[in-house]
């Protein structure tokens, strides 16, 4: 069934970094590529995690300034970045990461 704007009550909403997310993708995480698009993230920590981190790198940051994060198991979290990199070194294996465009 395509998109029906009659069902859509966010449709004349601008996107923007605090706004809702209007697509999304899953992420799978790299130490050399960026990502396809620059977007906000969502992650999820599953409860077998004991902790859980992650390696990211800011649209705006210099190449060689990734943060890393910790991350709250057992709960979504939502980095408030606007991310170009996530890399799979330095982010705990298990995790799952949604951009939100």
């Amino acid at each position: 069934m395509p998109y029906d704007s009659a069902k859509d009550p966010w449709r004349g909403v601008a996107v923007s970094p605090t706004g809702l997310g209007r697509s999304g993708a899953l992420v799978a995480p790299s130490d050399t590529l960026d990502l396809a698009r620059y977007a906000r993230i969502r992650v999820f920590v599953p409860l077998s995690l004991a902790s859980a981190q992650i390696k990211l790198l800011p649209v705006n940051a210099a190449d060689d300034a990734p943060l890393t994060l910790p991350l709250p198991t057992g709960q979504v979290s939502v980095p408030e970045y606007l991310v170009r990199r996530v890399y799979a070194t330095g982010s705990t294996a298990g995790i799952v990461v949604h951009t939100i465009d």
